[in-house]
């Protein structure tokens, strides 16, 4: 059997419905192949979710996809040639194009395949019921799996035998609790969920930068902190990252991130969302050693491993009672986003374990959040040559020691003092031999 049975219909919608897109289709069938929408982008269409990325499944062979897609004008780019991957680059987007396959050698972690003709095969490789819901370019659906029912029951359930699939791809482990926690209700599958306590073994020969991959996609769905608990449960987390066990604090920042807040500034953000979950140590000094150390070990950015660093560092050091001051001096010192990561972070962390936060505490959280809000990036009116211009003290080291000197007068005076002040005061108090020393 080369085809499948219809099974219904759905309404195209969005891309699926893209002039580009139906040349993309017409020059496969032209070429005398068939194309099917596949895997997330009908799942979503099925829930009447945005459409982004566009997976296609065709019968033809990359080399003849590339050829029919090339003969009608279609960029092509052979991003994955030997798994029969092909990506079509158009106005409307890019559509990444596979042609059928089935695996012939896995070893967890990497597959050998072969190309078919045959649509039931393809669908059986795939890891999840409702991933292997294939759709023509008129809405006709083909559900080998029964995956719409899953889908729609909240159930992520693995295609055959579970503990096969898992040892297909041990990163299955992972992208079965991601889905959990975008398409999931309780209760979790506990056949797929024991499986992979019984493979989670195989994760540790998993790159880190895929392990990282799908825990930041897990933690942008709303509500990750319930999936997240059963990945501890499990046996999951523990086992790859141990340093993820703050599932209540988890929880608090969802909450004040998706729903509680109506701040603009403020969405459901993956590397909080991490932050949030990672236990500190009692020395805020080691704390943000470790947490640097662990944001390196998943590959994250420079830019990430210091936000995530100073996430750990500066949260313990925020209170919700805050005065004026201090909150003008850490926005002026950190800058808003930082501010806010370190109030969000401290928030949830207070909020989190007995006895919780009170009426009072949190209107003060509140207060620290709008005035990130409300803060406009100042800077000091001053610089060295102005200094130097007003022969206060020649080149040197003196002149930065003057700079911190005038700087803290602004601040202390709301950064109100303009430059002819400033210059005022530094001569009107020269610094003495101790403060030079």
């Amino acid at each position: 059997m080369t085809g499948m049975e219809a099974t219904g219909r759905l309404r195209p919608y969005g891309i699926m419905v893209a002039e580009d897109t139906a040349r993309v289709f017409d020059a496969i069938e032209q070429h005398g192949g068939r194309a099917r929408f596949v895997g997330g982008v009908v799942r979503d269409a099925l829930l009447r979710r945005d459409l982004h990325d566009v997976d296609i499944a065709c019968d033809l062979g990359p080399d003849e996809t590339t050829s029919a897609l090339e003969k009608v004008g279609i960029r092509v780019i052979p991003t994955g040639i030997k798994h029969g991957t092909v990506t079509a680059i158009t106005d409307a987007g890019a559509y990444e194009i596979t042609t059928l396959r089935v695996d012939v050698l896995s070893d967890g972690r990497h597959a050998e395949v072969a190309f078919t003709d045959n649509w039931f095969e393809d669908a059986k490789r795939r890891d999840f019921t409702f991933n292997a819901i294939y759709c023509d370019l008129d809405g006709t659906l083909y559900d080998p799996f029964d995956g719409q029912t899953d889908l729609g029951d909240g159930r992520v359930r693995f295609i055959g035998t579970a503990e096969n699939r898992i040892a297909e791809d041990f990163l299955r482990i992972l992208r079965f609790f991601r889905f959990q926690a975008w398409f999931g209700r309780p209760p979790i599958d506990p056949v797929g969920a024991e499986a992979c306590r019984k493979g989670a073994r195989g994760l540790l020969d998993i790159s880190p930068e895929r392990i990282r991959d799908e825990m930041l996609k897990l933690l942008l769905a709303k509500s990750p902190a319930g999936t997240v608990g059963e990945m501890i449960g499990f046996d999951i987390l523990p086992l790859i990252l141990p340093q993820l066990t703050q599932t209540a604090t988890l929880r608090i920042m969802q909450w004040l991130d998706s729903t509680a807040l109506a701040d603009p500034a403020i969405q459901p953000d993956p590397l909080r969302r991490l932050a949030a979950l990672f236990k500190p140590t009692d020395d805020n000094d080691v704390s943000a050693n470790i947490a640097e150390e662990f944001a390196r070990s998943l590959r994250l950015s420079n830019t990430e491993v210091d936000r995530f660093s100073a996430m750990i560092s500066d949260a313990p050091l925020i209170e919700s009672d805050l005065d004026a001051d201090t909150v003008r001096r850490d926005l002026y010192r950190i800058g808003a986003d930082r501010f806010r990561d370190a109030v969000l972070l401290a928030w949830s962390m207070r909020a989190s374990v007995p006895p919780r936060c009170t009426q009072d505490e949190n209107k003060g959280w509140q207060n620290l959040i709008a005035a990130a809000a409300d803060w406009q990036p100042r800077h000091l009116p001053i610089q060295g040559r102005d200094i130097l211009a007003a022969k206060l003290a020649p080149a040197g080291p003196k002149i930065g020691m003057l700079l911190k000197q005038a700087e803290e007068y602004w601040l202390d005076r709301g950064c109100e003092p303009d430059s002819a002040e400033l210059i005022k005061y530094l001569a009107s108090h020269p610094m003495t031999d101790e403060q030079e020393a």
